[in-house]
């Protein structure tokens, strides 16, 4: 694995479009992390009979699956930390794109008021979009 696992971070990296919230501390992000688990194959309910009948492959820290040495996490990092006041929620979106000879990812994020009690959300600050056209980081076809 990669160390102790951190409940807090996990829950805050379940999707390409994360949304999480700091409750009662400021906290300062400085990027996100990417990992996957996937469900190879699960048998219907009724053919299980009290066996958990599937196959998964993991990186993700809370089912890492022992052996995958040849998969790692991605780190999709930030230019300028994001300042996150108690309260606030982050938005982060991440796209997969491609051309003729090549694949990358895009991210940006966002920080907003909660809304809480019938509030308008308040946009507080906005990242730059990062590897734009893959200019920084690609994987070739």
């Amino acid at each position: 694995g990669y160390g102790a696992f951190d409940t807090d971070v996990a829950s805050m990296s379940t999707a390409l479009g994360v949304t999480t919230s700091s409750k009662d501390t400021p906290i300062t992000i400085h990027g996100f992390l990417g990992s996957f688990h996937s469900v190879l194959y699960e048998s219907p309910p009724k053919l299980k009979k009290g066996k958990d009948r599937s196959s998964v492959i993991s990186i993700a820290p809370s089912t890492f699956s022992v052996g995958m040495f040849s998969w790692f996490p991605l780190y999709f990092p930030l230019k300028s930390p994001l300042l996150v006041p108690p309260g606030a929620t982050v938005n982060c979106s991440i796209w997969r794109r491609s051309d003729d000879g090549r694949v990358w990812y895009e991210w940006c994020a966002e920080v907003e008021s909660s809304g809480d009690y019938g509030e308008e959300r308040t946009l507080w600050s906005v990242s730059s979009m990062h590897n734009p056209g893959g200019r920084s980081y690609h994987v070739r076809l």
